[in-house]
């Protein structure tokens, strides 16, 4: 967009409205490029409150302000407060500190600052906001991202020319420039760490590093812009003093928008099929996999609508469809799958087999592909009470591959071709069943919220490390970790902090409530799979000492073993890669476990664009990235500090149909994950 286009409405207060919201940091960039000076004079009196502005082009107004060397030295004096990591977030009660810096080294595959190009934000004193929007605003000129900061400082003759038509004199300028001079800088970093900063507890050098996450402007502005071109799915985080945070919080009236993708769960089917359908006369398939929109895409793949230009394009589309199809033909036979595994330990079904339901039920294994012709004529029939569906119903070109998949899937239930894995003599697997988290923090990081970070997992295995190796007396490790979600349940409301601060430090009085910190809260149901190396002198701990080591904090919630109602053997052992991918294979359908994806993300149009076409990918915490090197700082609880930008990846929600499907050897390489120091990065990432 290019200001001349907004100058142009007659209206002024509509003309106001649409200025306003166009020179903020959460929508994009406008071109000022031949309209200058209408530019200066509108930021110029923007640093005046709006009620005291009948019109942002008032070019009287504005040559009184720039004459008003107080008003003037304020708005300067404000650029000392400018960032490019807000330590204001989320805590406003972080005072007199500021960060300017850079991610030292980007890592491949997780989206940071480094992504886009610098920007600066503010936070200071909240009745200052007004006078910090002078030399913040950022526009586009003559093809290059620039603020009035910037042409200042860099001396251009375009922008000197327009100061001094609003009757600012060269040697004012001059002093102008040498002021800002003073007040910027290019790099700065607290000396200490602020009562009211987070810090996290990370292993280096044989000790622990203190890290304190700190927000990029850029980054936190970028995903406010993805969110108001309808781009991502999002949600908000409210903040009761805006201008206390920043400027791009006060901007948006304290409603931060962040990035809302949570884990696949279904919430209907998370128990057991049989349970759920105990007493009801529901049909056995999952009809919802087979109408979904993608299903029907690839099914006007493979019937030749629509078809590619070349030859290769065509095959390689229809491969994908197929592929496709068998997933979800998988998810639409998965009840079935759960039911039989349920009853395979009981009697014998002793009246006739003879609906198709009862031959998928309690037929020999061995015997499922014959019931093949049956199940294709009734996922035909199925079709045909779709809308869109009903025309590929017994449509010429698709019986076939649909009935290939479908003797594939089959064939693969009567006769699993898993090959039988053997573990290290020294490594163990640990499978923790149904963990209860209660008032987990659902953000990821301050620009995620859905899936709790993935460090969260690394601090559950690391601390799990230590406490064992204390009972034991000697040193374990936890190799590696798949996590599972079973059950995901997003908590509505605020949470309301517990007193702490009394009104008066000499005499009797009330106890006072810090301000509301708003965050998202939920409850999760898990399973956790644990590869536990030992010393190999010594042999497996009881099971009551495993137990017993087992943490109690999961993502700033409580992490506790299901009540013995539920189950008592929650914590199983196994040697066998084999025996527990058996196990693993049957759980509920309804949860998915958090795979690693191997491409990663390149950019933010790259991750709009993955986001939208494979819907099994979600945007994650999965680390941090440092702006300096460790080092001695005040108020640390470590010996060594740093601060560091929390970064933006990608998982995949795999359904456990489909792990099953895969096998054991794809779920061993591909589902588990570990935490890595490494080339200046302290990320989440996965075991090859």
């Amino acid at each position: 967009m290019h200001l001349s286009e907004l100058l142009q409405v007659q209206d002024i207060g509509e003309r106001n409205q649409l200025l306003r919201r166009t020179l903020v940091a959460y929508t994009d960039e406008v071109d000022v490029s031949g309209c200058e000076l209408q530019l200066l004079i509108i930021a110029i009196n923007l640093t005046l409150p709006k009620k005291e502005v009948g019109d942002l082009l008032d070019k009287s107004l504005a040559k009184s302000l720039l004459m008003d060397e107080s008003h003037i030295q304020h708005c300067i004096d404000e650029v000392q407060w400018f960032h490019t990591h807000n330590v204001k977030y989320p805590d406003s009660r972080v005072k007199g500190q500021r960060i300017i810096a850079q991610v030292q080294k980007p890592a491949d595959g997780v989206l940071c600052s480094s992504n886009l190009s610098q920007a600066f934000g503010w936070s200071h004193n909240s009745s200052q906001v007004n006078p910090a929007k002078l030399f913040g605003i950022r526009f586009h000129w003559q093809n290059q991202e620039t603020s009035l900061l910037e042409v200042v400082l860099d001396n251009i003759a375009e922008w000197q020319a327009m100061f001094q038509a609003l009757g600012m004199t060269r040697k004012q300028l001059s002093d102008m420039r040498e002021n800002l001079s003073e007040c910027h800088t290019y790099n700065h970093l607290p000396s200490e760490v602020s009562e009211y900063s987070k810090q996290i507890r990370v292993p280096f050098q044989e000790a622990y590093c203190a890290l304190t996450p700190v927000i990029s402007h850029s980054v936190q502005a970028q995903i406010q812009k993805m969110v108001f071109n309808r781009e991502v799915r999002a949600t908000n985080v409210e903040h009761g003093h805006p201008a206390s945070v920043g400027n791009l919080v006060a901007a948006l009236g304290g409603n931060i928008r962040l990035l809302n993708y949570p884990p696949t769960v279904a919430h209907k089917v998370s128990g057991k099929f049989a349970e759920y359908r105990d007493g009801s006369t529901k049909d056995v398939f999952d009809y919802s996999a087979i109408k979904d929109k993608r299903f029907l895409d690839a099914l006007c793949r493979i019937a030749g609508e629509k078809p590619a230009p070349t030859l290769r394009q065509r095959r390689q589309l229809r491969i994908s469809a197929l592929r496709f199809v068998r997933k979800q033909l998988a998810l639409w036979l998965a009840p079935m799958m759960e039911w039989r595994d349920s009853i395979e330990t009981r009697t014998a079904y002793s009246s006739p087999v003879e609906t198709l339901e009862e031959q998928l039920l309690y037929l020999p294994v061995k015997s499922l592909p014959d019931v093949l012709s049956d199940l294709n004529a009734r996922f035909h029939k199925a079709l045909q009470y779709h809308h869109r569906g009903a025309q590929y119903a017994f449509h010429p070109d698709i019986l076939y591959p649909i009935k290939q998949q479908m003797k594939w899937l089959l064939n693969f239930i009567a006769n699993p071709e898993d090959p039988v894995i053997k573990s290290q003599s020294s490594c163990v697997y640990l499978h923790l069943k149904q963990l209860k988290v209660h008032d987990a923090s659902l953000l990821s990081n301050p620009y995620v919220s859905g899936i709790p970070s993935l460090t969260a997992l690394g601090g559950v295995m690391h601390n799990y490390q230590r406490k064992l190796s204390a009972l034991i007396g000697r040193e374990c490790s936890i190799k590696r970790g798949a996590w599972f979600i079973a059950q995901y349940h997003r908590q509505a409301g605020k949470k309301l902090p517990e007193p702490d601060k009394v009104r008066y430090q000499n005499k009797a009085s009330d106890v006072q409530r810090p301000g509301i910190v708003d965050g998202i809260y939920g409850d999760l149901t898990m399973d956790l799979v644990f590869e536990l190396q030992l010393p190999e002198s010594l042999s497996i701990p009881d099971i009551t000492i495993l137990q017993a080591a087992f943490p109690s904090r999961f993502a700033g919630g409580t992490l506790h073993p299901p009540s013995l109602f539920e189950q008592t053997d929650w914590l199983s052992v196994y040697f066998s890669q084999s025996e527990l991918f058996a196990v693993l294979a049957r759980l509920p359908r309804g949860g998915c476990w958090i795979y690693p994806d191997n491409k990663g993300v390149s950019s933010f149009d790259n991750l709009v664009t993955r986001l939208d076409s494979e819907p099994d990918l979600k945007p994650i915490g999965l680390g941090f990235l440092p702006l300096e090197e460790p080092q001695n700082r005040v108020g640390s609880i470590t010996p060594f500090h740093c601060y560091v930008e929390p970064c933006i990846g990608v998982v995949r929600c795999i359904n456990p149909i489909n792990v099953r499907l895969s096998g054991s050897k794809q779920f061993y390489q591909s589902a588990f994950w570990h935490f890595d120091i490494a080339n200046n990065a302290m990320l989440m990432k996965k075991v090859f």
